[in-house]
């Protein structure tokens, strides 16, 4: 008898416009590899903006001051990152 095997959502690529390259590639090397580990979970659903599909949304990235504007394509699993603004650390 066949095994139906669900497909699980697998990974996802992460795309980033080129204004976003300005940003990163000023970033200290530790700063970099927090971004990559926000990217990695904006794959997950429960964690993305539902804006995000055929939108823009924004993720908060606090700790380094600053929030990422992304979008979602679920077509391709390509998640863009279009930019990081700079945002205040003051309350």
């Amino acid at each position: 008898m066949p095994q139906l095997h669900h497909r699980s959502q697998g990974p996802h690529r992460v795309h980033y416009a080129p204004q976003a390259w300005r940003e990163v590639g000023r970033m200290p090397a530790e700063t970099f590899a927090a971004l990559q580990g926000v990217l990695e979970r904006l794959g997950d659903a429960h964690l993305r903006a539902p804006e995000a599909t055929g939108g823009r949304a924004r993720h908060p990235v606090p700790q380094h001051g600053f929030e990422l504007e992304y979008s979602w394509d679920e077509r391709s699993r390509t998640l863009t990152l279009l930019g990081l603004v700079r945002v205040s650390h003051a309350p």
